[in-house]
């Protein structure tokens, strides 16, 4: 068993990206960067809405803390669909195919508890990751939100750094891309490591007593073994 995080993918998300992975293991598929697009568009609005938006509804955010992390999404996001755009319509066969391999590598199938078949995106994290995790909801179980903090916020920095692995570094390896392209994405990279710690130093790092538990108990609702 190992662990990982995992969100469930919308239908139009599952459904595209489906499609383009069948596609691409056909004789002889065309180029489609309008669908890599599409995709990559998707994946950002439901990530940047689970790992941002979400947590901060569920913690009660508002004022200044609230637009702080809106922020945050939405630099990211304009960042990332720059790298995307530019990068989809100067790939070639070859690596659409790789993006599609990599596409499938980052889901799974889950069965749900009345038997229908959920889709998730998701990425593998160490087992000494997810240790923090639980020591911060054992502590918030046990009426200790406030001591929970710093182990939540240990887990968010590394979790990010995980992250940024899965979605940014290895994709950007495995595309193989060209001197400019790499630094688009280098640029998108940092913008989004500065911002996701950024929030993590200046919001979660504050919260206090019940706002620790929603979070903690929202980031272990993501957390699953297989």
């Amino acid at each position: 068993m190992a662990y990982y995080v995992a969100f469930r993918s919308s239908e139009r998300l599952h459904r595209t990206t489906d499609g383009f992975i069948q596609r691409m293991r056909e004789p002889a598929p065309r180029l489609e960067p309008a669908t890599i697009e599409s995709i990559m568009a998707d994946f950002l609005d439901q990530s940047l809405a689970v790992f941002f938006l979400r947590p901060a509804e569920l913690v009660g955010l508002s004022g200044s803390m609230l637009r702080g992390v809106t922020l945050a999404a939405d630099t990211i996001n304009k960042a990332a669909r720059l790298v995307v755009s530019r990068a989809a319509k100067k790939l070639d066969l070859a690596q659409h195919r790789e993006t599609a391999r990599y596409m499938d590598q980052m889901r799974r199938m889950i069965p749900a508890d009345d038997g229908s078949e959920d889709w998730y995106v998701l990425f593998p994290i160490e087992d000494t990751l997810a240790g923090r995790l639980e020591q911060a909801m054992a502590l918030c179980e046990a009426g200790q939100p406030d001591q929970a903090r710093p182990a939540l916020v240990e887990y968010l920095h590394a979790l990010t750094d995980v992250a940024l692995y899965w979605y940014f570094e290895q994709p950007i390896k495995l595309l193989g891309f060209g001197p400019i392209m790499r630094k688009m994405a280098d640029v998108a990279l940092d913008t989004t490591r500065k911002a996701t710690h950024g929030v993590i130093r200046k919001v979660f790092a504050d919260l206090k007593g019940e706002q620790v538990g929603h979070a903690t108990r929202y980031m272990h609702s993501l957390l699953r073994t297989l």
